[in-house]
């Protein structure tokens, strides 16, 4: 991969699609997603599940961090994503952000702290992808991570029942 910082601009839903498995396949460390819940970053699709279940058993030290306003969508919509979740318990968790501190509009998707997908809230998919640019993506990393300490605990991976 080239090291020098690039940028480009996502302009629709087949860019997005076709931009995330190319970005989640740069991830050894770590994968912070932040959405309202999930469904933008394709969390629920086949593709976007195998690839991260394939990263974290290649890689023992990833961690997958999902950061939503709304886990209902997870829950109820996402089942290959719960069922990841369940599978590898120890790499894959999933918190609901604090109601004084939420996610609302701030779409990201944080790679290793340098590479990031940021997306804005508009009726049209529209963002940039930014690549080997540490300089940009380590200050939402870092949100990131503030965001994550405060927010609830990690949402169960089995239903809670008697």
């Amino acid at each position: 991969m080239n090291d020098s910082p690039q940028r480009q601009l996502i302009t629709s839903r087949a860019e997005l699609a076709n931009a995330l498995p190319g970005l989640l396949s740069l991830a050894r460390h770590s994968v912070r997603c932040c959405a309202h819940d999930g469904a933008v970053f394709n969390l629920g699709a086949l593709a976007v599940v195998d690839l991260l279940g394939q990263l974290v058993l290649a890689h023992r030290e990833l961690a997958v961090r999902v950061l939503v306003d709304d886990p209902q969508w997870i829950e109820t919509a996402a089942p290959r994503f719960k069922a990841l979740q369940r599978r590898l318990v120890h790499a894959v968790q999933v918190r609901t952000a604090n109601p004084q501190d939420p996610v609302g509009a701030d779409m990201q998707l944080l790679i290793d702290n340098r590479h990031g997908l940021l997306l804005r809230s508009t009726v049209l998919t529209s963002g940039e992808l930014w690549l080997a640019s540490p300089h940009r993506v380590q200050p939402l990393a870092t949100d990131f991570d503030r965001r994550w300490a405060a927010a609830a605990h990690d949402l169960p991976v089995a239903p809670l029942g008697l």
